[in-house]
């Protein structure tokens, strides 16, 4: 049998190339080295939507399953890339503390809440709360991802060109597959198979920082996250903005991002990286899955949004799974359930 053939080597494919692989799936995973939204990424892993203090969609089971995933990971590589820690949201408002409260009581979100201690209130006026949760070092993830994949045999390091797939007989330059999977995030325009999918570019910036500060257990969280990466530094993000694909860092991003940390601690930082990445994001904020309207075999795996560390490994357990059975995916990820404009 033919190989899948995965383009783009982001948290999705990767994902993709790694579920095909326990089932036994030949595969080969095509990346051309110049990824902008997985690598650039904090990789926070967060069961929480903090706007209204609600579990994200499907945080029970995705956020086992991507642990156990990256635990796996890292034994498969040898290398270190998921790290544990408390998410500290600092409240806005004395009502968000008491629906915070209030969770400690229902059973669904109990699993991922901390109870709280002395450290909560050093934020003032309202205190703050924990919850559960890990990071990726996406870098790291990405870069022995890759050299793995290399060593196996499975990594194809180039564009994909358009010209050179047969939809029709299911070839890319005179080779067979038996299915193509396309994992490309913003890109996913350039497909002229796929660009009628509403897969909106978003837009964010990153910093990295020199701060004063010893807590390495605790994400900070208000307006902006505060993630330490290594002791002394710490990312700070992100920013949004929509319709643009610009890759270049901005003066005024820097300036948002500063004024947003300072509502977290008026403490001075210096600023030693400034990153721009750009997330695939839908209308309704849930992924886009499933095989084309008129060409079988070719599918899209796109549309993860600011979650994509959390929900890629468990959506990509479950497409591989349809790839064997036949069956469908959640019809709340089919990618063609909006209407056209």
């Amino acid at each position: 049998m033919n190989p899948v053939l995965i383009v783009g080597g982001g948290v999705a494919g990767i994902s993709l190339a790694h579920a095909c692989a326990e089932k036994g799936i030949d595969y080969r995973i095509m990346d051309d080295g110049k990824n902008a939204c997985s690598s650039i990424a904090a990789g926070i892993v967060n069961p929480f939507s903090f706007r209204r203090t609600l579990l994200t969609w499907m945080a029970h089971p995705f956020y086992q399953e991507a642990l156990c995933f990256y635990q796996n990971n890292e034994k498969r590589l040898t290398a270190q890339h998921c790290f544990p820690i408390d998410i500290r949201r600092i409240f806005s408002s004395e009502e968000e503390k008491t629906t915070w409260e209030q969770r400690f009581n229902d059973p669904d979100f109990e699993p991922f809440m901390i109870p709280f201690d002395r450290d909560d209130e050093n934020h003032p006026p309202f205190g703050s709360g924990r919850i559960k949760g890990f990071w990726i070092d996406a870098k790291t993830f990405i870069e022995e991802n890759h050299r793995f994949f290399e060593n196996q045999g499975t990594l194809l390091k180039e564009s994909f060109s358009n010209e050179a797939f047969s939809v029709r007989d299911m070839t890319y330059k005179g080779k067979g597959f038996s299915n193509v999977v396309f994992a490309l995030g913003y890109k996913n325009n350039a497909l002229p198979w796929f660009q009628d999918l509403p897969v909106h570019s978003t837009q964010g910036e990153v910093l990295t920082v020199s701060w004063n500060n010893s807590d390495m257990r605790s994400s900070l969280h208000r307006k902006v996250y505060v993630l330490p990466i290594r002791p002394g530094y710490f990312k700070i993000g992100a920013t949004y903005m929509w319709h643009t694909e610009s890759l270049e860092p901005t003066e005024a991003a820097r300036k948002e991002l500063l004024e947003k940390f300072h509502v977290i601690s008026k403490d001075d930082v210096e600023v030693v990286n400034h990153e721009v990445g750009i997330r695939p994001t839908s209308p309704d904020r849930r992924p886009l899955i499933g095989e084309h309207q008129t060409f079988k075999g070719i599918f899209v795996f796109n549309g993860l949004g600011t979650k994509g560390y959390l929900i890629a490994p468990p959506l990509a357990q479950r497409w591989v799974q349809q790839l064997i059975s036949g069956n469908e995916m959640d019809p709340s990820t089919f990618p063609y359930r909006f209407k056209p404009s």
